[in-house]
């Protein structure tokens, strides 16, 4: 269910040339990498904008078209700098504290550099692209060991497994923190489990992962054993979840960030609305929720409402907008309601 966006094309607070990659830290905190203007602009969850850092260039705190982000638990932000073969590592305000890389196919080389994962211990786990292989560093950029494997995007979960996508094969394919293989998921198309070109990946605290699946323009969500759950339309290309499993994904063709609430979550209730329209009214108030989702103190295009089931006796309404965003000829809990700001 989506939540609140933010972004426009541009160079000022907020807007973005071309945003590739997202991440959260521990207090909720959304970092997003643009590498069409070389830098890492940092925001609440709501999308207010905090602080930004980075320039084109090969010094210290500046980039060479970007390719990934991550975050560890201590909040340092760890950044692929493609051209530049190298990870620079900074604290949560864009202070440089280390870098490590060059070019090559060596231990600590790199050709490429795109995904990047930190797990719970601090490591940090590179997708060399062009070498065909994944490196894992401390969090100081010693090596510690690498394994072959063709990935675009990269996660790690709770126990240290390493998911990785590969946009070539059209899969998903999971690794112990070693490099050991474990299993592999998806083949070429549009049904469930199938993709086209998936990139981002992405997971949360139960586990669960989360695909990019960038060609078909949405998002799929599995079970840590491949078992799917559900997806949604979004034209997203990075991904990450914060603790509360709220998604973020990187709209890249629309230069945005999107939030999108977990499925099956039920918002806290700030207001309850009776909603006009039909030939007779709903049986309660109940019927209708109206939330303040975003924590703005507003009730508008922002907020999401919820209606119940059974919507058919709606013919006209106002002051609710409601939409059939899906297509199904009726209004019900797949579609998405939103309020005029009179309301």
């Amino acid at each position: 269910m989506y939540s609140t966006q933010w972004g426009s094309i541009g160079w000022g607070y907020g807007q973005f040339g071309d945003p590739c990659g997202v991440a959260v830290d521990s207090a909720g905190n959304v970092y997003v990498v643009d590498t069409g203007t070389n830098r890492v602009q940092k925001f609440t969850s709501t999308g207010t904008f905090i602080t930004q850092w980075g320039s084109a260039g090969t010094r210290n705190r500046q980039f060479f078209g970007i390719g990934g982000i991550a975050v560890d638990s201590a909040g340092n932000v760890y950044v692929t700098d493609e051209h530049n073969s190298r990870v620079q590592k900074f604290d949560s305000t864009g202070i440089f504290i280390t870098k490590w890389g060059s070019y090559g196919p060596g231990d600590g080389q790199f050709k490429s550099p795109e995904g990047i994962a930190v797990d719970n211990a601090g490591n940090v786990y590179v997708v060399d692209t062009v070498n065909n292989q994944i490196q894992k560093f401390t969090s100081d950029g010693t090596f510690i060991t690498k394994w072959g494997t063709r990935a675009s995007g990269i996660a790690v979960d709770s126990d240290g497994n390493v998911y990785v996508t590969d946009a070539t094969s059209n899969q998903v394919q999971k690794f112990t923190s070693d490099g050991t293989h474990l299993l592999n998921w998806g083949t070429s198309g549009s049904e469930n489990g199938q993709f086209s070109s998936p990139e981002g990946i992405a997971v949360d605290n139960a586990g669960n992962v989360y695909v990019n699946d960038v060609g078909n323009q949405r998002v799929q969500k599995f079970t840590p054993d491949s078992t799917f759950v559900t997806s949604w339309e979004t034209g997203a290309s990075g991904i990450t979840v914060d603790s509360d499993s709220y998604v973020y994904v990187v709209d890249r063709g629309n230069c945005r960030i999107q939030k999108f609430v977990p499925a099956g979550s039920t918002p806290t209730i700030s207001q309850k609305k009776e909603v006009p329209g039909g030939d007779d009214t709903p049986n309660s108030t109940s019927n209708s929720t109206c939330d303040d989702v975003n924590g703005d103190g507003v009730l508008d295009f922002n907020d999401v409402v919820l209606f119940f089931n059974q919507m058919d006796w709606i013919a006209e309404n106002e002051p609710v907008s409601a939409f059939d965003f899906n297509k199904n000829n009726q209004i019900d809990f797949n579609d998405v309601v939103v309020l005029f700001n009179t309301l």
